[in-house]
C-alpha cells in the first residue's frame, strides 16, 4: 500500500521534509523562472487586453500584435518591465508561500474535522492572496505602465515619480480591489486544487509495494514528486486562472486609469487609444456590453 505521508510542496505538514526557508527559496526560484519564460507573452497579453477595437470592430490578434511590436519597437520590447516583473515575482511568490505556510501551520495546531480541511486551506489561500495583492500592487502598477510606454515610466524611481505625478499616492493602488478579489480566490483555488490533486496523482501513478524501501515519510522517488507536482500545478493553475481571469482583465484596465500620454514620449501604436476603467463593476459590465461575454476573456488563450 502507498504511504499516505509524503512531502507537501505547499502548506504546513508535520511530516514535511522541507523547511520553511527551503520552501521559500523554491517559491522564489519558481517565480523567477516563470517570469523569465512568460515575460514576452505577458507583454502581448497586456497590450491586447488594453487595446480598443478598431473602427471595423476587430482587434489585433496575438499574431498581428506580435508582428506590429516587432516591426515598430524591435524584439527588446517584449522585455519591457522585465526587471520589475522579476522583483514582483519574487515578492509575490515569497509572500504567498510564507503567509500560506504560516496560516496552515496555525490551523494545524487545532483539532479540525478532515472534511473541513479543504475549506480551511482555501481560506488560508485567500488570506495569502490578500496579503500578496496589497504588498505587490504598487510595483505591478509601475510594471504595467513600463510595458506600455517604457520611456515615460522607465526605471523604478522614474516610474514611481511618473505614476505619482499622474494621480498621487492612490495611483499606486489602482486596480487594488480587482487584485484582491482575484488573487485571494486564485491563490486559494491554486493551493487547494494542488493539495487535492498531488496525492491523488501520486496514488494513481506510483503505487508503492509492501516491501517499499523508501523512508516512511516519503514513499516516492524525487522524480515522481517532480512529475506529479508539475501535473498538479498545471491543473490547479488552469482552474484558478480560468475562474478569475475576468478580474485580471479588469485589473489591468483599472491600473492605467490615471495614465496620461505625454507628447515628449513616443508611445507605440499598440499602446495608444487604451481602454481605461475607474470602477470595477462598471468595467466588467461595460466589457460585456461592448465586447460580449467572451470579451471578459480577451487574450486568455
Amino acid at each position: 500500500m502507498i504511504s499516505s505521508k509524503h512531502p507537501k510542496m505547499v502548506g504546513y505538514s508535520q511530516e514535511d521534509s522541507l523547511s520553511h526557508s527551503q520552501k521559500l527559496i523554491a517559491g522564489s526560484v519558481s517565480g523567477l523562472v516563470t517570469r523569465f519564460v512568460i515575460q514576452p507573452l505577458d507583454v502581448l497579453k497586456l497590450r491586447t487586453q488594453l487595446q480598443k477595437k478598431m473602427p471595423e470592430g476587430k482587434s489585433l490578434n496575438l499574431h498581428s500584435m506580435t508582428k506590429k511590436i516587432l516591426t515598430e519597437e524591435g524584439i527588446t520590447a517584449f522585455r519591457q518591465g522585465h526587471v520589475l516583473g522579476q522583483a514582483h515575482s519574487i515578492l509575490s511568490s515569497t509572500s504567498q508561500f510564507f503567509v500560506y505556510e504560516m496560516t496552515t501551520k496555525l490551523i494545524s495546531s487545532y483539532p479540525v474535522d478532515p472534511k473541513y480541511k479543504s475549506v480551511l486551506e482555501f481560506m488560508c489561500g485567500i488570506t495569502a492572496g490578500f496579503c500578496c495583492a496589497t504588498l505587490t500592487i504598487p510595483l505591478e502598477v509601475i510594471r504595467v505602465r513600463q510595458a506600455l510606454v517604457k520611456q515615460q515610466y522607465g526605471g523604478l524611481l522614474n516610474g514611481a515619480k511618473a505614476v505619482y505625478a499622474s494621480g498621487g499616492v492612490m495611483a499606486f493602488f489602482e486596480g487594488w480591489t480587482a487584485s484582491v478579489l482575484m488573487l485571494g480566490p486564485q491563490v486559494g483555488i491554486t493551493f487547494s486544487v494542488f493539495s487535492l490533486m498531488q496525492p491523488m496523482i501520486l496514488s494513481y501513478l506510483y503505487k508503492c509495494n509492501s516491501d517499499c524501501s523508501h523512508p516512511k515519510t516519503s514513499a516516492h522517488k524525487p522524480e515522481h514528486l517532480v512529475l506529479t507536482s508539475s501535473i498538479a500545478g498545471s491543473i490547479s493553475g488552469i482552474v484558478s486562472k480560468t475562474t478569475t481571469y475576468p478580474l485580471d482583465l479588469a485589473k489591468r484596465r483599472l491600473q492605467i486609469a490615471s495614465h496620461k500620454p505625454q507628447e515628449r514620449f513616443q508611445a507605440p501604436t499598440t499602446s495608444r487609444n487604451l481602454i481605461k476603467c475607474t470602477e470595477l463593476i462598471k468595467c466588467l459590465t461595460d466589457t460585456v456590453k461592448i465586447e460580449g461575454f467572451f470579451g471578459l476573456y480577451c487574450a486568455f488563450w
